[in-house]
């Protein structure tokens, strides 16, 4: 990146993908969070950053998974960032979660469901574990209705649960010679 920029990083253990709704809630969880930082961030230290925040349960080891919070800020506004964080985290965790907000972390992801079968290269997707994972195409047709029904204190009973103030492994990396 460039000289001043630095980047915060934070990552909480979540859970595997065996449990579609659970996964799917981690999934509108992060969107959630990214709206929020991006919110935050903004108001809070004037900058347009772009933030990210994504869950990644595992399909191999039962009971793993990640989910991630990053940030690339100036290199001097690295304590600000962090407590802009920390405060809509626990905000967040306090129950602060609109419907508009839910509505507009879970409407990306209909619309990819929507349009994955407009495409060949869609219908691949789901051809090509018909076979071996077939309960993949199942997932995929149950999920747009899990996401549909997600309201704001799942979300908040998510984030309290595999968020914790404490929980998560903080990465910071900084320019060289700073």
């Amino acid at each position: 990146g460039e000289a001043d920029q630095a980047l915060v990083q934070l990552v909480w253990p979540t859970t595997d993908d065996s449990d579609l709704g659970e996964v799917l809630r981690l999934e509108v969880l992060g969107r959630v969070v990214q709206l929020r930082l991006q919110e935050v961030l903004r108001e809070e230290l004037g900058q347009a950053y772009s933030p990210s925040a994504d869950s990644s349960p595992s399909r191999v080891w039962r009971g793993y998974g990640t989910f991630s919070l990053t940030v690339a800020v100036d290199r001097a506004q690295i304590d600000a960032a962090r407590a802009a964080i920390a405060g809509m985290l626990d905000r967040l965790r306090a129950g602060e979660l609109d419907v508009d907000t839910v509505n507009r972390a879970r409407q990306p992801l209909l619309e990819g469901y929507d349009n994955l079968l407009k495409s060949l290269g869609g219908w691949m997707t789901l051809a090509e574990r018909a076979q071996s994972e077939p309960d993949r195409i199942e997932r995929y047709f149950a999920a747009p209705a899990l996401i549909r029904g997600m309201t704001p204190a799942e979300l908040v009973e998510a984030a309290r649960q595999y968020l914790p103030s404490a929980g998560a492994v903080e990465l910071l990396v900084v320019p060289d010679g700073n």
